[in-house]
């Protein structure tokens, strides 16, 4: 229930706190700030079993900046004891009309791709015998 909250919180806002039609807003290309939301995100471990989960279940932020002049990412996220927390971008690259995105966190290595022309997002997280793979989308701040 509270994902499912969270969720609809995040969807919320995306489709009415931030400018529309994405596509319209101009290019997401790291040359201004983004908020960027989570819609789905599928967990895996080193067996191969992968299930459906939401961002909240997997400790990732659903609502996050991200601020690739800066090299930043940041928690949106309402829960406060995460709110603010701020990733380094490591490395931007651009690749057919796509950022791409990587860092690390902790013991995990991300990646994030955003189409430049859409805002539409998909990431990837890496960990011990686990991983995540999130699909979201990204509006210009």
């Amino acid at each position: 229930m509270k994902a499912a909250l969270s969720l609809a919180v995040v969807l919320e806002i995306l489709s009415t706190g931030l400018p529309q039609p994405f596509a319209a807003a101009g290019k997401f290309d790291g040359s201004a700030p983004m908020i960027c939301g989570t819609t789905a995100v599928a967990e895996c471990v080193a067996s191969g079993r992968c299930q459906r989960s939401s961002a909240i279940e997997v400790n990732s932020p659903a609502l996050f900046r991200v601020d690739a002049a800066d090299k930043k990412l940041r928690n949106l996220q309402a829960d406060t004891s995460q709110q603010g927390t701020e990733s380094s971008i490591r490395n931007v690259d651009h690749a057919n009309g796509k950022m791409i995105l990587s860092g690390a966190e902790g013991e995990r290595g991300w990646s994030v791709l955003i189409h430049e022309d859409t805002g539409t997002m998909s990431a990837a997280v890496a960990g011990d015998g686990e991983g995540f793979v999130i699909f979201g989308q990204c509006a210009l701040q």
